[in-house]
């Protein structure tokens, strides 16, 4: 009985898994740089749709109080003049929909001559990259889950057998 209860919960996981898209968690990220002068970035959900008309706020190291607050557009990228200060990190924070929080450094990036847009398009790319649910992730989840349980299961025979003895 508790062997059919087991591959019962591991099928209904892997149907909602795959053929409930919507059902799955989603989560907000976002990425930010600074070049001295302007504050960009974006922010958005795991399901790639970007987290539109979010509020968010810019902290200074060593300051607790926001020194700048914005919302992002419709894409949900933000573009925000900050004045420059030798020696200090900005820390941008964004409360999406649903009390999702999240918060990021931004990194310092070198001001050129060139247009920033296509280094943003990259920094997009790799963002979304990194923080993608790939398959592998979630099979080597479930072989975890199959192990562990495998392991007290082989633990237990041993109990018994030792105990038959």
């Amino acid at each position: 009985m508790k062997i059919r209860s087991f591959f019962t919960a591991i099928l209904t996981a892997l149907f909602g898994i795959f053929y409930l898209p919507s059902a799955n968690a989603h989560a907000l990220y976002v990425f930010a740089q600074y070049d001295g002068q302007v504050l960009s970035g974006k922010s958005y959900y795991s399901d790639m749709a970007p987290a539109a008309a979010t509020y968010f706020e810019v902290f200074r190291s060593g300051i607790e109080e926001p020194i700048l607050t914005g919302k992002t557009d419709v894409l949900g990228a933000f573009n925000i003049a900050v004045p420059d200060a030798p020696n200090t990190t900005l820390k941008v924070v964004v409360e999406g929909e649903e009390g999702h929080k999240v918060s990021v450094v931004a990194d310092r990036t070198m001001v050129s001559n060139s247009s920033n847009d296509n280094f943003m398009l990259l920094r997009e790319d790799i963002a979304h990259l990194k923080d993608k649910i790939y398959l592998h992730d979630i099979l080597g989840g479930i072989g975890y889950i199959v192990g562990i349980a495998g392991l007290i299961a082989w633990l237990n025979s041993r109990k018994i057998k030792q105990g038959a003895k």
